[in-house]
């Protein structure tokens, strides 16, 4: 099928509301001090100020037993129902939640997953959630009523966060409740709980994604009695999140469980979307943590009795730069297991046969590169050690250093460092090569190999995680796929922008 252009006025709309849904949930954001009380609380004083106290809150029958929520408004003062902090699954094997007795008190967010976060700066703060975090949270403007009404179509957005940090309910309803949709978030396990694999049958990887699985099952059983349409539900996310819709397009576990997806800045061909030597980084953890590592079962045995909160802290041993590579765990192709996600890469012969014949829109934005970074660019420091140490950082800030051999990552440091910068030194004056969308790659001309995961052609931070793998993953999608695909650049820059919170600036990168 040829691939379909959105117009620009279309993408310009589609983009106004995602980043107004963003930068809604982002004023709480903004809230964060450097106290660790006001994270850990954050989720719960997320719905204070939109919540009509004095309206007695629906109570809805799920498969697991009854559940009372709240009346909140939306942007434009509509009065919608919700029901937050509804338990779906239970680990370590996700397993549906068990069913419980009486109401069930579904008013406000659960806890996020444990999980070490970018977002915060000081160490002491980056270990945010719980280990019990499997909840998911519905939001319905029109619940079903005498008469029958028509069901509602059903959103469903998948959290980003490089797979390591985030939760659902980052990414509010205001917004979404001024139209007549359901909307579902949900958490998802991260890091090294959510996607720790040994490359054997004891813990074949992908727990996270097998989680967003039975988030989409239940949705399926439960969702016509908030008003929604199993039979018409969207899945869509952001960066990490829009990879996972687009894995969800290739795993046999979800057939059956969505009928589009969208995509933003994020797809399964990001080369940070898929990990490499789980194993070696899983003995890495159990060995600083007293663990044997020849013996997978003796290995995760000896893992499940310590912290879980230790566990997850060594996250940073395994970043060589800030917080570079920002995804050292994540989706992976499972060599065994009874249920497997992934069984091959996404550009294989093999797993074509499997993608489904269902619409995609996906999309890229013009400053891609500013996740990750805005964590540096208004940096004169880290810019100074970046530029001092390029050849050490560069294989781990661009996500090649386990996919190029050792003995050629100093030939395409050095090819990298010369295409975009030329002889100048990496400061304040080119930090935007290290961000922005390169024209010259989409005027390139150059014939770039499906398989290989490095393309040698304008690759530095935006166009290497996420601009030449966003437009191969479309142009693959087109080709193979019978539904249609769209795919839009976004470039408006309104008055706020993610980069803001990261980069303590206000500057337009």
């Amino acid at each position: 099928m040829p691939m379909e252009m959105v117009t620009n006025k279309v993408a310009r709309k589609l983009g106004e509301e995602r980043k107004a849904m963003m930068l809604a949930d982002l004023d709480v954001a903004s809230m964060r001090t450097s106290s660790m009380k006001v994270v850990s609380t954050l989720w719960a004083i997320w719905g204070a100020a939109s919540l009509i106290s004095a309206l007695t809150g629906p109570t809805i029958n799920v498969e697991q037993g009854a559940v009372k929520g709240t009346t909140l408004l939306s942007a434009g003062g509509r009065p919608f129902q919700a029901f937050q902090g509804i338990p779906y699954g239970k680990a370590p094997e996700p397993v549906p939640a068990k069913p419980w007795v009486g109401v069930w008190p579904a008013e406000r967010p659960g806890s996020p997953c444990l999980q070490y976060m970018h977002t915060m700066h000081q160490e002491d703060e980056k270990i945010v959630g719980s280990e019990d975090c499997l909840y998911l949270n519905v939001y319905t403007p029109k619940l079903p009523g005498i008469g029958k009404p028509p069901l509602l179509d059903v959103i469903v957005y998948i959290h980003g966060g490089a797979f390591m940090f985030g939760w659902g309910h980052q990414y509010g309803p205001r917004y979404y409740m001024d139209r007549d949709v359901v909307y579902v978030t949900f958490n998802y396990r991260l890091g090294v709980l959510g996607f720790l694999s040994t490359e054997d049958e004891v813990v074949p990887g992908n727990n996270g994604l097998k989680d967003q699985v039975l988030a989409l099952k239940w949705v399926q059983k439960n969702i016509a009695a908030f008003g929604g349409n199993p039979d018409s539900v969207t899945i869509s996310g952001t960066s990490a999140g829009g990879a996972s819709v687009h894995y969800h397009y290739f795993s046999p576990m979800s057939r059956g469980l969505f009928h589009r997806g969208m995509s933003y800045s994020g797809t399964a061909l990001c080369p940070w979307t898929q990990a490499e030597e789980l194993r070696s980084k899983a003995n890495l953890i159990a060995a600083s943590l007293g663990c044997q590592t020849s013996l997978s079962r003796e290995m995760v045995a000896c893992l499940r009795k310590r912290p879980a909160e230790k566990i997850v802290a060594l996250t940073k041993e395994l970043m060589v730069w800030l917080y570079n590579p920002f995804s050292p765990f994540g989706p992976t192709v499972e060599v065994a297991g009874k249920t497997p996600f992934l069984i091959n890469e996404p550009l294989s012969d093999t797993l074509e046969i499997e993608l489904k014949n269902l619409p995609w829109l996906t999309s890229l934005t013009t400053e891609e590169g500013l996740y990750p970074a805005a964590e540096f660019v208004n940096n004169k420091q880290h810019l100074q050690e970046l530029n001092k140490r390029f050849v050490e950082i560069a294989p781990s800030l661009l996500d090649y250093n386990y996919t190029v051999p050792l003995e050629l990552q100093l030939q395409v440091t050095e090819e990298i460092r010369k295409k975009y910068f030329g002889d100048l030194p990496i400061g304040p004056d080119t930090v935007k090569q290290l961000v922005k969308l390169s024209s010259l790659f989409y005027n390139s001309g150059i014939t770039i190999n499906l398989k290989m995961k490095l393309v040698f052609n304008e690759l530095m931070i935006g166009d290497r995680l996420f601009n030449v793998d966003g437009e191969l993953a479309a142009k693959f999608q087109a080709r193979v796929s019978q539904a249609p695909v769209y795919f839009y650049l976004f470039s408006y820059r309104g008055k706020h922008s993610l980069s803001e919170f990261m980069s303590g600036s206000t500057d337009n990168f």
